[in-house]
């Protein structure tokens, strides 16, 4: 069962190897944390880090540092309301907009399309599994 978990666990990372390349300087989980903003955006395109955060499955830490490369980059801003300044918000620029537009979602639709037409039963179980199986790992090999 073992070599089969693990032979079902490099299947999973070849198929991410089939998703189309990104724009140069552009990481797997910029296109992350671009899905998650979109998906999250108030009506005037911004969200809060920690909403970012919980959205993309990223730790806060992690979410915080990714998005100040992104901002470096030019994709992203970051910025206060006057309401409460101890709030960080996050919105994209016109490149970040246009990754979206032009990488994001043709990706995302295109993969929706696709896995509708696997059971949904099917997908929730191998999502369910992968995670359990994630923390196994990690709990197995953090000791």
């Amino acid at each position: 069962m073992v070599n089969n978990i693990l032979d079902a666990l490099e299947c999973a990372r070849e198929a991410l190897a089939w998703l189309p390349p990104l724009p140069p300087n552009i990481k797997p989980v910029h296109f992350r944390i671009l899905n998650a903003i979109y998906r999250i955006a108030d009506a005037t395109g911004s969200s809060r880090i920690s909403d970012i955060s919980k959205e993309s499955g990223l730790l806060p830490p992690n979410a915080t540092k990714v998005i100040n490369e992104m901002v470096d980059l030019n994709i992203l801003e970051k910025f206060s309301s006057d309401a409460d300044r101890r709030v960080v918000w996050v919105r994209t620029t016109e490149l970040g907009r246009q990754y979206i537009q032009q990488h994001v979602l043709p990706v995302m639709e295109g993969l929706e399309k696709e896995f509708s037409q696997i059971n949904e039963i099917d997908c929730l179980i191998m999502i369910d599994t992968m995670h359990k199986i994630h923390q196994t790992m990690q709990a197995v090999y953090r000791r």
